[in-house]
C-alpha cells in the first residue's frame, strides 16, 4: 500500500505562536486591589483595534488567578503604575478617590527645555482646555516642575488634576517644551536625534508617583514605581555628556 504523504502548510511568521509577556511586576496589592508596574508599549485592555495584542488586564488576572476591574488607564506608550479593582465596588471606591482634589499623581517626563516657553521658568501650569474625541472641550490642568536640566532638555515633574487624553503630552507641546519620544505631538527631527545620541526608544513619560485616601481605611496610600532602567540609562548618557541635544 503505498503511503500517501500528507502536505505540512507553511506558517507565517506573523502567525506564528508569540513568546508569553514577561509577568508584570506588582507594587502593592491588598484585598480590594492592585497595583502593577506597566511597561511602555503595552495596553491597558484590548479593544477594537487589537484584539488579540498583549494587555495588562489579561496578564494580570491571569497573575493573579482573579477578575480585575479597570477604572483608570495610562496611554500604551506611557509606563508606570496601574491600577485594577478586584471587585466592582472596589473599582468604584477608587475611582472617586483617585479623582479627589487631593489626589496626586506624578509623572516624569524628559522634556524640550526651555524649548520655545523661554518665559515659563522652571516651574508653571498649564490650564489649557483639550477636546475631548467629540470635539467638546474639557478643562483641564497640569501643574510642570523641573528636576533636573541638561543642556537643552530637563527631566520634569508633571501632576495633572484632570485625566484628558494625552492631556500631559498635549499641554507640553502647547508650551513649546514637548515631551521626548513623543510620535503623535512631539518633534521627529529632535526624536531622531534622541534615538541615535542617548538610545531613547520610547515615550519618556512614566507615572512615578500616585497618592490618594486609601478607599477603606482613613489614611494616605502612597505608591511609587521607580523609572525603569531604560530611561535611568538615557539620564545616565545625558549626565556624562558634556554637551548633549541641539
Amino acid at each position: 500500500m503505498a503511503i500517501v504523504p500528507i502536505p505540512v502548510p507553511m506558517v507565517d511568521p506573523s502567525e506564528a505562536a508569540q513568546p508569553a509577556p514577561p509577568a508584570l511586576t506588582v507594587l502593592h496589592q491588598e484585598e480590594d486591589f492592585v497595583a502593577v508596574s506597566k511597561p511602555s508599549g503595552l495596553l491597558v485592555h484590548r479593544d477594537e483595534h487589537h484584539p488579540d495584542a498583549p494587555a495588562a488586564l489579561q496578564l494580570v488576572r491571569d497573575q493573579l488567578e482573579q477578575h480585575l476591574y479597570p477604572f483608570h488607564r495610562l496611554d500604551r506608550a506611557t509606563s508606570g503604575i496601574l491600577l485594577f479593582g478586584l471587585s466592582k465596588k472596589a473599582a468604584a471606591g477608587l475611582q472617586k478617590r483617585l479623582a479627589a482634589p487631593d489626589a496626586h499623581k506624578d509623572y516624569v517626563a524628559l522634556m524640550r527645555y526651555p524649548g520655545s516657553g523661554q518665559d515659563l521658568g522652571s516651574r508653571w501650569t498649564s490650564e489649557r482646555p483639550l477636546t475631548d474625541d467629540k470635539g467638546k472641550q474639557k478643562e483641564c490642568r497640569t501643574d510642570f516642575e523641573v528636576l533636573e536640566e541638561f543642556d537643552r532638555c530637563a527631566l520634569v515633574r508633571c501632576r495633572i488634576f484632570t485625566g484628558r487624553y494625552h492631556q500631559i503630552r498635549r499641554h507640553a507641546n502647547h508650551c513649546g517644551r514637548h515631551v521626548l519620544g513623543d510620535t503623535t505631538h512631539g518633534k521627529g527631527r529632535i526624536n531622531a536625534l534622541f534615538r541615535e545620541r542617548f538610545g531613547l526608544h520610547r515615550l519618556f513619560l512614566h507615572l512615578r508617583r500616585v497618592e490618594l485616601l486609601h478607599p477603606v481605611r482613613d489614611e494616605r496610600l502612597v505608591l511609587e514605581d521607580p523609572l525603569p532602567d531604560e530611561l535611568e540609562q538615557v539620564l545616565a548618557r545625558l549626565r556624562d555628556r558634556s554637551v548633549a541635544t541641539p
